[in-house]
């Protein structure tokens, strides 16, 4: 999410940011091809953006009288909005899936943007009642694990700008492998636009009674005598029956009324331990806390927003590298296990940013020889849902066999150019709202003895609301980005405010359904 990234700025070159924005205002509309004509002719800029990821901009353009041509004279700018080439040019509109207007205000055109305001007629009544809770995602990535589709995996969630690209590994827990043929089904399913490099399968020779777990730094662990905690404690009360199983059945707890940083613990108790490497396993995911403060950040930047997003590609590298801001001190699921002095040793962090899929990692734990592991976890009140946590014997670390897509499909039909897209490293498959493929693949022999995951590269463009425009605020937007320990608290009794029915409505407020 865009604030783990916004995080990483340095406080001088978010305010350099900001500061710079403030000469320039930008009202932004998009319009579907189909409604060509209604484009605003006052706006001294046109953006055409194709399917591919290409956009041309142009600045001095016209649509015909038909509503089925457009000339001008601008730019072509590549999926990473390097400049392709420059003249004159003519776009028939059924070759273009959405056309962006910028009527400007007291400054120039921002060119290269990573938010586009959205049409409000295309989200749900309930998000236009209450913007915070409008529904958003990553790639979401849905398997078939025998009782019908499960949502698996949402692909690299924190990557909100092409300079944030980034690689993300799911495991594939649940999926029901029936033979060597196996099927992905990817969807875009909020108002953004994903930008996918590949979305290949990682298969992992699985030990034989056991399973395979990747670590947070990335290996791939055979996992055997997995087995449940023998208890599980919270200031809240028993939390077994929630953890022992990966059932959808999660273990949840309330955000701080005054505070949303206060942190709670969590303490598990595994009995009649044998002696060896081991590790938690871990399957949680986020709660909407941090989607909530990521729309409240884009509300408070309003106009500006698309400029701040801008500056984390033009930025420099060591301030948008930098750890801070909302993303850390929130921070992650933290592992500690009781050592025979009666001191807490940190194991390790494990979480990843997203309220949509599970993600399940292992944390190895330092060696113990006692008979009772107990193992404390750390973590933010009211930001994570577990669902499983088990304590497993870890082999050395595996290899895994890649298997890129074999096949693509669309609407039923074979997409010879989605597959070019998601294989070939100089291209990208390039979703709007509402866009679904079903990736297949062709497992090794004997399937049932892999271990699946999923390794997906790219990054999204997240669309801004109109109704979060009213609220723009700088001075709250800077008190975010660069006072976030006061941020949270003063954001605190709104979110505790919307925080019981958040869940719900942010379902129900879905763009696209299945």
């Amino acid at each position: 999410m865009i604030l783990h990234a916004l995080a990483r700025w340095s406080p001088l070159a978010l305010g350099a940011v900001v500061l710079a924005c403030s000469p320039t205002r930008v009202r932004r509309t998009v319009v579907p091809p189909s409604q060509a004509s209604t484009l605003d002719q006052k706006s001294p800029y046109l953006k055409a953006h194709l399917r591919t990821g290409y956009v041309y901009v142009l600045a001095s353009w016209q649509v015909d009288s038909s509503g089925t041509l457009v000339t001008g004279r601008g730019s072509l700018l590549t999926p990473n909005r390097a400049v392709e080439s420059e003249g004159e040019f003519r776009l028939p509109v059924d070759s273009v899936a959405l056309f962006e207007t910028n009527l400007l205000h007291r400054g120039g055109a921002v060119t290269a943007l990573s938010v586009m305001t959205g049409v409000t007629a295309a989200v749900t009544a309930v998000c236009i009642a209450d913007p915070k809770t409008c529904f958003g995602s990553c790639p979401t990535f849905y398997v078939d694990d025998g009782a019908g589709r499960f949502l698996h995996a949402e692909g690299f969630s924190a990557s909100v700008a092409p300079a944030l690209e980034a690689v993300d590994v799911d495991a594939l827990y649940r999926a029901r492998v029936t033979g060597r043929e196996f099927q992905l089904h990817l969807r875009n399913e909020a108002l953004e636009t994903h930008v996918i490099r590949y979305a290949d399968l990682l298969a992992v020779p699985r030990p034989r009674d056991g399973r395979v777990f990747l670590t947070p730094e990335g290996r791939f662990r055979p996992a055997t005598q997995v087995r449940a905690a023998a208890r599980c404690t919270s200031a809240a009360g028993d939390c077994l029956q929630a953890v022992a199983s990966f059932d959808g059945r999660e273990r949840t707890s309330l955000a701080d009324s005054l505070d949303l940083a206060t942190r709670e613990t969590i303490d598990l108790e595994f009995d009649s331990v044998v002696s060896g490497d081991l590790g938690l396993v871990i399957t949680s995911r986020q709660s909407l806390m941090s989607t909530y403060l990521l729309y409240q950040t884009l509300a408070y930047l309003g106009t500006y927003a698309p400029a701040a997003l801008a500056a984390l590609s033009t930025g420099a590298h060591a301030a948008r590298e930098r750890v801070g801001g909302i993303g850390r001190l929130l921070g992650k699921i933290e592992v500690l296990v009781l050592d025979p002095a009666g001191g807490w040793v940190p194991a390790g962090t494990a979480g990843e940013t997203g309220p949509l899929a599970p993600d399940t990692k292992v944390v190895p734990l330092p060696r113990t020889d006692g008979r009772r592991v107990r193992v404390r976890l750390q973590l933010t009140r009211g930001l994570w849902r577990i669902d499983y946590l088990a304590l497993a014997h870890l082999g050395a670390p595996l290899q895994p066999v890649r298997l890129p897509p074999a096949h693509v499909d669309r609407g039923g039909q074979n997409d010879s150019a989605a597959l070019r897209a998601l294989v070939d490293t100089g291209k990208s498959l390039v979703t709007l709202p509402g866009d679904a493929y079903d990736l297949g693949y062709r497992l090794p022999p004997h399937p049932e003895r892999y271990e699946l995951f999923l390794e997906s590269r790219g990054y999204y463009l997240e669309w801004m609301r109109r109704e979060w425009l009213a609220e723009e605020n700088l001075a709250l937007a800077a008190q975010i980005l660069l006072d976030p320990a006061g941020a949270v608290r003063m954001l605190a009794p709104a979110f505790k405010r919307r925080e019981p029915e958040l869940e719900r409505l942010f379902w129900n407020s879905r763009y696209v359904r299945q």
